[in-house]
């Protein structure tokens, strides 16, 4: 019944989001000299996330587990039924094990990645399993200098445009070695221009805001 569920959840594609998903190429990073993560997390779910970034480096596994975690991430977000095993800190040997074989069903779930969540069901541990999903992409995603950014748009974009946007993106200084992975979404509250949205960053270049602004430098003029 579970693994009947999440082939439900997982058949509307959510992998892809109604937003078209643009990117500039990315390499594939499965291993690294050292096998230490980019950065330090000291919370609980950053250590796992160290655990699984440094055990999936040693088996030349990165690029791999990310897909993983991204697949567990996006299944947490849209089956109710796995976010309430997850919180079940009691789970048996056996159900922990249906689990596994559920998500396999869905994905190619690594080994590496069964092993880890019966390590974090061992540990009671499992209600931390998207949030270790979540530090481990950050990782990952560090690494591999990926800028994950949202952008809307009033109308949608046609591709020239979006590779017009890409292009600008990376001919900033600032943004030298990134890769991008851009989801654009239409707004037509915005009525022109863009909206960018990073994980630490907000644009708004919108005809909406441009307006706004005239009027407030027209009422401050006026009063």
């Amino acid at each position: 019944m579970f693994a009947t569920t999440l082939k439900r959840i997982s058949a509307k594609k959510f992998l892809t989001p109604q937003s078209v998903r643009f990117m500039s190429t990315l390499p594939v990073i499965e291993t690294i000299e050292g096998h230490k993560p980019p950065s330090k997390d000291d919370s609980v779910e950053g250590r796992y996330a160290t655990v699984l970034f440094t055990c999936a480096s040693k088996a030349n596994s990165l690029h791999k587990i990310y897909e993983d975690m991204h697949t567990l991430s996006e299944l947490y977000k849209n089956s109710e039924a796995l976010r309430t095993l997850t919180q079940n800190s009691g789970l048996s040997v056996s159900e922990v094990s249906i689990l596994n074989d559920a998500l396999r069903d869905v994905g190619e779930i690594q080994d590496l990645t069964s092993r880890f969540i019966e390590v974090l069901a061992e540990n009671k541990r499992l209600n931390n399993l998207a949030k270790v999903a979540d530090k481990y992409q950050k990782l990952y995603q560090e690494l591999n200098k990926e800028e994950k950014m949202t952008i809307y748009s009033a109308r949608e974009l046609s591709h020239d445009q979006k590779d017009q946007v890409l292009a600008a993106l990376k001919e900033n200084p600032d943004n030298a070695d990134k890769h991008f992975i851009i989801d654009f979404e239409v707004d037509k509250t915005i009525r022109g221009g863009l909206v960018l949205y990073t994980e630490t960053e907000y644009m708004d270049m919108s005809l909406t805001s441009r307006i706004n602004r005239i009027r407030q430098e027209v009422n401050f003029l006026t009063s």
